[in-house]
């Protein structure tokens, strides 16, 4: 009866991949086993079951044998395969899988597609009813109202007017949600504040679906027009390719990557100008993958505006210095001419991007992946002039010309310092770098989940968090001297294991090194001693013979 259960089962299963974990005390390996191979075609099994062969047996026998053994009964059902068929098995697995990540592609591709159809790529706006009945704007694909109550919530009515933006593709779907998640959680579900998507392709149908349900405020997708996401008619596009493709720029940071300089450049010069955008005063940046590990308690945005700030950020840091090897040369000889000379606050941040008065660049710069700026500073006169002179001299494409630095640049440079503001409660954290406000109060206030002993704008040499505050004269938290000097300890400290570490595994090597020679010395004994026997043994040999 089993035997026949199990025949059905065969004629119906297609494919199933069954991955089991074999662990022991030495490792843990993990088996795949494709049970296709077990059953083969449905049809071919029909007649195999009318009259089964001695491999169908065996066969069978394998799949019995897994689908009613546990545990380490499943490991002996593995066991019983070949090496030829795990190797066959894996490799059916890697070609299924190969088919199923194309025909995801594929899917995606065809989404985008009929989106373009409707994206109106000539500029036009839709002429559909809009769900808010404010009329659609040029290069706007969607807009979602999900939480229709949230001028009721009375947080809503001290909003600035401000958007939360976020430059993302599809394929970065799930990392995103995790930062709307996170940032909703901590901030917006209490101001509902917009959420700008932007895109240099129409966004899928699951995208739009899954981020406008998880945002509290409305949701806009917008298409990035082709002139803004392509080469000016002024590079050279051989030369870039060249450069990009080059040994130099394979070992640096995203150095080979066409659509990263195109991000760069977008976000340096264009984003700001999308009709979507353009209705708004301020804007909070925001990327996948991020995480805030305490309640952001104030608004940034409002903060900005009421305090007179213009340039918001979390973290500074430095740049690698090969990727803009001549960006500070060429904002020089656009910031010395003399009708921008005449143009630059006195009591500037030029001090906290370079240590010789403007001979140099220190590589300070504010990580732009978080930001909160007041728009009015990207669309004034000198900022817009300052990129489109950067533009031209073809930074972005021949080399690996970053937004943050620029931004940093241009805000450090045409900005008083009062006007810059490191927000020191906002915790916040992205691949590389995270911060935590050094305040006792605020931490339990705000529900922070972060470890203020490990906050990376202090310990780590890269950070200019501390020379910001520094040259700035912005208060430091409550609590900021006694966390540094505690870190400062802490490091010290760890410093001082790591070189009691380095000191024992040298003096083992050391003593396993003298080991060594007192054993080869020990074995060079013996096989002297040996040869010396060896040696009398044969003389005496001879001597005999001689007798």
């Amino acid at each position: 009866m089993r035997i026949h259960r199990v025949r059905l089962l065969v004629g119906v299963v297609l494919s199933v991949a069954v991955v089991l974990t074999v662990r022991s005390l030495a490792s843990t390996t993990t088996v795949y086993v494709d049970v296709s191979a077990l059953t083969g075609d449905a049809k071919a099994q029909d007649a195999q079951l009318e009259q089964p062969s001695e491999d169908q047996h065996d066969k069978e026998s394998k799949l019995i044998q897994y689908l009613n053994s546990d545990g380490d009964e499943r490991i002996d059902a593995i066991k019983g395969l070949t090496d030829v068929e795990i190797r066959e098995q894996l490799e059916q697995i890697k070609h299924k899988q190969s088919e199923r990540e194309r025909e995801s592609n594929n899917e995606i591709s065809s989404l985008s597609e009929s989106k373009i159809v409707d994206a109106n790529l000539d500029g036009l706006a839709r002429v559909d009813t809009p769900p808010d009945n404010e009329p659609w704007v040029p290069y706007e694909l969607e807009r979602k109202v999900i939480y229709k109550e949230r001028e009721l919530d009375p947080h809503f009515a001290e909003r600035v007017n401000g958007t939360l933006f976020t430059l993302c593709r599809n394929q970065e779907l799930f990392e995103i949600l995790d930062s709307i998640q996170q940032l909703e959680t901590r901030f917006n579900s209490r101001y509902h504040y917009d959420w700008v998507f932007l895109n240099d392709e129409p966004f899928t149908e699951e995208f739009i679906n899954l981020t406008s349900n998880m945002v509290s405020g409305r949701a806009r997708y917008g298409l990035i027009p082709k002139e803004h996401w392509s080469y000016p008619e002024f590079i050279d596009q051989s030369k870039a390719k060249s450069i990009r493709e080059s040994k130099k720029w394979s070992m640096i940071t995203y150095g080979s990557s066409e659509s990263y300089r195109h991000m760069c450049r977008y976000n340096s010069l264009f984003f700001y100008k999308h009709p979507i955008m353009e209705s708004y005063e301020y804007f909070w940046r925001v990327e996948p993958h991020v995480s805030f590990g305490c309640d952001i308690l104030e608004d940034p945005m409002k903060v900005l505006k009421d305090e007179g700030k213009v340039y918001g950020f979390t973290i500074s840091m430095q740049e690698l210095p090969n990727t803009i090897e001549t960006l500070w040369d060429t904002t020089m000889q656009y910031f010395n001419k003399p009708e921008v000379a005449n143009e630059l606050p006195e009591d500037n941040l030029m001090e906290f991007i370079s240590d010789d008065k403007g001979e140099s660049y220190n590589l300070c710069h504010y990580w732009s992946n978080f930001e909160v700026v007041d728009l009015s500073f990207y669309r004034s006169k000198l900022y817009e002039e300052y990129v489109e002179y950067l533009d031209k001299a073809g930074g972005f494409f021949y080399e690996r010309w970053g937004d943050a630095p620029i931004h940093s640049i241009a805000a450090s440079l045409l900005l008083n310092k009062t006007q810059v503001h490191l927000f020191q409660n906002i915790s916040y954290s992205h691949t590389v770098a995270s911060t935590c406000p050094l305040n006792d109060l605020f931490h339990k206030l705000a529900r922070c989940t972060c470890d203020p002993h490990q906050d990376w704008s202090i310990r780590s040499e890269s950070s200019c968090n501390v020379k910001f505050l520094d040259v700035s004269g912005q208060e430091k938290n409550k609590d900021f001297e006694k966390y540094r000097l505690a870190i400062y300890d802490r490091m010290v400290q760890e410093q001082q294991l790591r070189d009691q570490q380095r000191q024992l595994r040298m003096e083992t090597a050391r003593r396993q090194a003298e080991n060594r020679k007192v054993r080869a010395q020990e074995r060079h004994k013996e096989r002297k001693k040996i040869m010396s026997e060896r040696k009398v043994q044969r003389q005496k040999a001879a001597q005999k013979a001689a007798q």
